[in-house]
């Protein structure tokens, strides 16, 4: 996925270690859970998420931008390069009418249909479809 943020091009991709080393996936399922349960609070939930999607980009930034690089496994460099990070997304969020939920949904869906979690992520779709169609079968 390339990514315009002023006169920047990005190419984002989800490695296989910075992704699991940063813990990236309990996060985003942290965020789906909590849009959808009733009584999360809703600034909460979105001061969270603003939060993380510098944390988010920085991942997805490992594989093409030495630039943005740290240790995964010290995490040194990681608050100098995420400082950097949240700069892009300040300038992302000023200066291309963005939207948080539209950069988040983009991260997302890169994640999930263009890396290595492609496949298990086609095939859990897969089993909800089809525990889905059941639950409606048998309700009729």
């Amino acid at each position: 996925m390339k990514l315009n943020i002023g006169n920047k091009e990005l190419n984002i991709k989800f490695g296989y270690k910075p992704t699991l080393k940063t813990r990236l996936l309990s996060k985003i399922i942290k965020f789906e859970n909590a849009g959808s349960r009733n009584n999360a609070r809703t600034s909460e939930v979105l001061e969270d998420l603003l939060l993380f999607i510098p944390e988010f980009l920085l991942v997805g930034l490992q594989v093409n931008h030495e630039e943005y690089r740290y240790d995964y496994d010290t995490g040194e460099g990681k608050d100098e390069q995420l400082d950097k990070v949240f700069l892009l997304v300040e300038e992302y969020l000023d200066n291309q009418d963005g939207d948080i939920m539209s950069l988040f949904q983009k991260l997302e869906e890169e994640m999930f249909e263009n890396s290595f979690l492609k496949k298990a992520f086609q095939e859990e779709q897969k089993k909800l479809e089809e525990k889905s169609e059941k639950e409606e079968k048998t309700k009729n």
